[in-house]
């Protein structure tokens, strides 16, 4: 029995700049967590609710981060269900970068996904744990359709389960199945990938077309 599978990326985050209700103690982690959607945000969000490919979902999944929370309840009223929170489809933990550049640190967990910072997480302890919820869901939801809202790290290291994995020359990953290009190192906000299960055998990834919405 085929189980259908939605990974979507959050949609378009209000800039740190303007975002009024986090301190200026709060650290990255902190803000992470509480990053909500802009206005333009919530209209792509309310938007990819109404796609086609979106309907008759059977169960919705998400991160408890804010903007993953506030993109899956257009897609969980469309579809007239609750939000499951599972905080293994959060986002990887960075940790202390210290006086480490954000790209500097970007770059070295992309090649090597054992790194990590102190406090942080590298990508394949990211990758386990989003795998081990995978799973669960797969059990549950058997023969279902659901969404699964999550963020771009987190979702690209689940990816790496089923894709193959190479680097373009910004050393970004690249990710592609049967010959198919998934990722291209480039993320929309939202963005929407397709996997298709057979039990937990996957059948099927491709990275949706889903227009400028």
């Amino acid at each position: 029995m085929e189980t259908v599978v939605y990974l979507i990326r959050h949609s378009e985050v209000t800039p740190r700049v303007n975002t009024k209700n986090i301190s200026m103690h709060d650290n990255k982690q902190i803000y992470n967590e509480k990053a909500f959607l802009s206005v333009s945000g919530e209209k792509r969000a309310e938007k990819l609710s109404k796609l086609k490919e979106l309907q008759n979902i059977d169960a919705v999944y998400s991160s408890n981060y804010v903007r993953c929370l506030e993109t899956a309840k257009y897609i969980a009223l469309e579809n007239n269900t609750i939000i499951n929170i599972d905080d293994r489809l959060n986002e990887r933990r960075i940790g202390d970068m210290g006086d480490m550049k954000a790209v500097d640190f970007e770059r070295l967990q992309r090649k090597d996904f054992d790194f990590k910072l102190s406090g942080g997480e590298s990508l394949n302890q990211t990758k386990k744990r989003i795998v081990d919820a995978m799973k669960n869901i797969l059990m549950f939801e058997t023969g279902n359709r659901v969404a699964v809202v999550s963020h771009s790290t987190a979702l690209t290291t689940l990816l790496t389960a089923w894709c193959d994995i190479g680097y373009n020359v910004d050393d970004n990953i690249i990710l592609s199945f049967a010959d198919k290009t998934i990722i291209d190192g480039r993320y929309t906000a939202p963005m929407v990938f397709k996997v298709t299960f057979d039990g937990m055998n996957v059948l099927d990834v491709s990275c949706l077309d889903i227009g400028t919405i």
